[in-house]
C-alpha cells in the first residue's frame, strides 16, 4: 500500500469522490507510542478522514480535526492534521488500556471540532456531537448540517494501516440556478454500491481497483494521485516555547529532582532535554538547545 490520496469524478453524473490509502504515515504516528489496538485503529480511521477532507478542499491551506472526549473517557483527546502539500500528522492522548471499543466508546459524548485555516481567508472551525455509529456516521452528520452536502464516509483501520472513501453529491448550477442532476438515480444507486465494500476490501484493494470493482458500470473519471507522508513541525523554538509556558516553580522542581527537564513532542516522540542553562536561555527568549528542523 502506499499513502496517497486519489480523487474521481462521476462523469455522467453529480457527484465526486475521493479515496486514500495510509501506510507509513499511520506507522510514523504511532512509532514512539505503544497505542492499544483500539486507540490506533482510530487514529487511523481520523487520519484517513482528515486526508479525505482536506483534499476536498480548493483553497491552500491546513484541516485540523480534533475530538474532545468527556472527562472519564478512555480517550481525552484525537488531534490530525493535514497540510495542503500532503503533509500530516496525528496523536492520542489516552488513559487506561482499552481493549475494545469505537468513537463514542473510546470517547464518550464528544465533540468533534473540525478546523480549516485557509493560508489567505478567514478561518472556519465547526463543531459536532459524535454519533455512536462512529466516525463516519459523526461526518455524515457534520457536512449534511453545516455543509449542506450529502455526503458518504467509508472508513477502515487495523491499527497498522488505514484506508478511507468520500462520496459527494454536488448540485449542478446553471445561469439559472440548481437544476436536476444529469442521472438523478446515480446518488442512491452509487452509496448502495459502496455501502456492499467491506473493511477488508477497503484496506487491502489498491485504490484504482477498488473504484472499478464498485463503479465499473458507472463513468468515472479517475485523476492522478496526490502523495501523502508524516511530517511533525516540533522544533527546539516550538519546544522551548511550551516551556516558557510552565509555572518556574514547577521547573526549578524537576531541576533539583533529575537535574534536566524532558519535554516530549506528542506527535513524533523527540525529547527536548534542558539543563539550568539551557532552562535560562529558554525563559530569557534566546538560545535554545537542538536543531530548528522540523521532524
Amino acid at each position: 500500500m502506499t499513502d496517497a490520496c486519489q480523487r474521481f469524478l462521476f462523469d455522467e453524473a453529480d457527484i465526486r469522490g475521493e479515496v486514500v490509502e495510509l501506510d507509513s504515515v499511520l506507522e510514523s504516528a504511532c512509532e514512539h507510542h505503544q497505542y492499544p489496538l483500539p486507540v490506533g485503529r482510530l487514529l487511523g480511521e481520523a487520519l484517513a478522514a482528515c486526508a479525505l477532507m482536506r483534499a476536498t478542499i480548493k483553497l491552500e491551506g491546513q484541516l485540523t480535526l480534533q475530538v474532545y472526549g468527556d472527562d472519564d473517557a478512555a480517550i481525552s483527546l484525537l488531534l490530525v492534521h493535514a497540510d495542503g502539500d500532503g503533509a500530516m500528522r496525528g496523536t492520542v492522548r489516552y488513559q487506561g488500556e482499552p481493549q475494545r471499543g469505537g468513537l463514542h466508546q473510546l470517547c464518550g459524548n464528544a465533540r468533534l471540532v473540525i478546523t480549516i485555516e485557509p493560508e489567505d481567508g478567514q478561518r472556519y472551525q465547526g463543531v459536532v456531537g459524535t454519533e455512536e455509529e462512529g466516525l463516519a456516521a459523526t461526518l455524515e452528520t457534520y457536512f449534511r448540517d453545516s455543509e449542506q452536502l450529502p455526503t458518504r464516509f467509508f472508513l477502515a483501520s487495523d491499527g497498522a494501516r488505514a484506508a478511507g472513501m468520500l462520496l459527494q453529491r454536488m448540485p449542478q448550477k446553471t445561469s439559472e440556478g440548481e437544476s436536476p442532476a444529469v442521472d438523478p438515480d446515480a446518488w442512491e444507486r452509487v452509496g448502495h454500491l459502496a455501502a456492499t465494500l467491506s473493511e477488508r476490501e477497503l484496506l487491502e484493494t489498491g485504490s484504482e481497483e477498488l473504484l472499478h470493482k464498485l463503479f465499473h458500470q458507472e463513468t468515472v473519471r479517475v485523476f492522478e494521485p496526490r502523495e501523502l507522508y508524516f511530517r511533525c513541525r516540533c522544533s527546539a523554538e516550538r519546544i522551548a516555547s511550551i516551556l516558557r509556558g510552565l509555572e518556574r516553580e514547577e521547573i526549578d522542581k524537576v531541576l533539583d529532582e533529575a537535574g534536566v527537564v524532558e519535554v516530549r513532542c506528542e506527535f513524533c516522540g523527540a525529547a527536548f532535554r534542558y539543563d539550568r542553562v539551557d532552562v535560562e536561555h529558554a525563559l530569557a527568549d534566546s538560545a535554545t538547545p537542538g536543531s530548528e528542523r522540523y521532524h
